[in-house]
């Protein structure tokens, strides 16, 4: 019997789906993601920026 989580079973299930669905190529696989890409290019972030707050979160500040 295994201990670990559902969520953990659930993931290698669907990554046992993936993995048939492509049969085992992993490059078949990233082309369908390419495609899925380029579909929804409204939707695929191209680069992250990182912005630093002048007033931190409450939990980061000091309480009187």
């Amino acid at each position: 019997m295994s201990s670990d989580s559902p969520i953990v079973e659930e993931v290698r299930r669907r990554r046992r789906e993936l993995s048939a669905r492509f049969e085992d190529d992993v490059r078949e696989y990233v082309d369908h993601l390419r495609k899925i890409e380029m579909k929804h290019q409204s939707r695929v972030v191209d680069q992250v920026a990182v912005i630093r707050s002048s007033n931190p979160p409450m939990a980061n500040q000091k309480r009187p």
